[in-house]
């Protein structure tokens, strides 16, 4: 079995977190969603969204949905539950900025 050190991986990537008293290193990403806008079968308009994602490792914190969230110093707070990726080792949650 192959074991994965994460530590370093997110000290040179990612960025410092707090959820309440739990200290921890995430990647912050913000993908953008184009979101198009119709009536019927007629395209009115569309925009553009960005959201904020934040990826950690699932056993450094517990992250639930309206848990306040500060990345490298701006406050947000978990907009969704976490989902898990592949085996599970990270987890990445959407976030809204406060």
């Amino acid at each position: 079995m192959f074991t994965e050190d994460l530590v370093p991986f997110l000290a040179d990537f990612g960025q410092s977190c707090t959820a309440g008293a739990v200290q921890f290193m995430g990647l912050l990403d913000q993908p953008d969603e184009l979101m198009q806008m119709q009536r019927g079968t007629t395209l009115r308009a569309s925009a553009h969204s960005s959201e904020y994602e934040l990826t950690y490792a699932t056993a450094h914190v517990t992250l639930t949905r309206g848990l306040p969230v500060t990345v490298a110093g701006v406050a947000y707070s978990v907009r969704e539950a976490p989902r898990q990726i592949d085996d599970g080792v990270f987890s990445v949650v959407t976030l809204s900025r406060t």
